[in-house]
């Protein structure tokens, strides 16, 4: 990057950091030529600030080349598209991977801590959009976030990591193998912050309205009153993006976010993927076409179930343990492939 490059990104970032606009520097010197030359005019305390946030950009742009991390900035071809288009859009973007233009994104969130239930919905939810073959964007958060990406990952669609951090590496560390495994299979980290920056707890909200911006809609699952997934689906609608939420137990605390987001008409109630599907306007190949299976679990109760027959019987006849064939069944009614009656659990024709 040239100088007048770096010179804009540090005042954007010290706006950012410090909560400050800077429109008489902005004025009084336009560019780096012009800041040197009106340096004089321009209070100490600011030109050290600035002197000290350019050198930062030109060794952080001297790590982005040297560990394959592109910056993108505002304007230029490559920038996404969709992000461009909202409006507070961040100056420059830093990807590690590949961000292709994709023709359809969703973003799926929701809670850190999630219950079994809610982990089973995420992998349900984008195993079924998968049809429709979308971007799957999400935050690499623990919890609902990386069962999103794992399960894009299986599915075999793209998904992108947005992280609120410099890209020399990914958080949670929990989640560093699967950020690998998302380079690996064509997808991306994406980031505004430059190589070197730690993550820090007022960079989440920031981060949310790029998630939200990426995508054509959010999809959230399982979230509290004031959680991060909530933030999102709030800032997505006011970027005039499609939001869906799925219900739940209105004594859960994760699931009064998705119930508040559908009262307060941000959110369309979310009962099945295919009213998502329909909702988006997005058409989908027929499921002989898919190639992502359930499991070895799923196939045993499936070849059982021809006759309906009770959990005791399954677990007798499988060996599995109540907990495995319960998850399992659960996922199999959730398809549409299983039916519960009196009961008894039967594979549907």
């Amino acid at each position: 990057m040239n100088d007048d490059l770096n010179y804009r990104l540090a005042l954007d970032r010290i706006e950012r950091t410090h909560r400050q606009k800077l429109t008489w520097l902005r004025q009084l010197a336009p560019n780096w030529s012009e800041f040197e030359s009106a340096s004089a005019r321009i209070p100490g305390q600011w030109t050290k600030v600035v002197l000290q946030t350019v050198h930062e950009m030109q060794r952080a742009d001297e790590q982005h080349r040297t560990h394959g991390i592109q910056t993108l900035v505002l304007g230029s071809p490559e920038y996404p598209r969709r992000l461009a288009e909202i409006p507070d859009p961040p100056p420059v973007l830093y990807v590690k991977g590949q961000l292709r233009e994709e023709p359809r994104c969703l973003a799926v969130v929701g809670t850190r801590n999630p219950s079994p239930d809610g982990l089973l919905m995420a992998e349900y939810w984008v195993h079924e959009l998968a049809l429709a073959q979308p971007c799957i964007v999400s935050g690499l958060a623990l919890g609902i976030d990386a069962a999103a990406h794992e399960e894009a990952l299986r599915s075999g669609l793209t998904t992108w990591a947005v992280l609120a951090h410099g890209l020399e590496t990914a958080h949670p560390g929990r989640n560093a193998r699967l950020a690998e495994r998302i380079l690996l299979e064509g997808g991306a980290w994406i980031s505004e912050w430059p190589f070197g920056t730690p993550p820090r707890a007022e960079f989440f909200p920031r981060r949310n309205r790029i998630i939200a911006g990426l995508s054509d809609g959010v999809l959230v699952i399982e979230a509290s009153m004031k959680s991060g997934a909530s933030i999102t689906a709030k800032v997505a609608h006011g970027y005039h993006r499609s939001v869906y939420a799925l219900p739940g137990r209105i004594s859960d605390v994760h699931s009064q976010g998705c119930l508040s987001l559908v009262a307060d008409h941000i959110a369309e109630l979310a009962l099945h993927p295919a009213q998502l599907l329909d909702g988006m306007n997005w058409d989908s190949a027929p499921s002989a076409q898919r190639t992502h299976r359930m499991g070895p679990a799923a196939d045993a109760l499936l070849d059982l179930l021809s006759s309906p027959m009770r959990v005791e019987e399954l677990q007798r006849r499988t060996g599995l343990n109540t907990e495995d064939i319960l998850a399992t069944l659960a996922q199999l009614m959730w398809s549409g492939r299983v039916a519960a009656r009196s009961g008894n659990y039967v594979r549907k024709s």
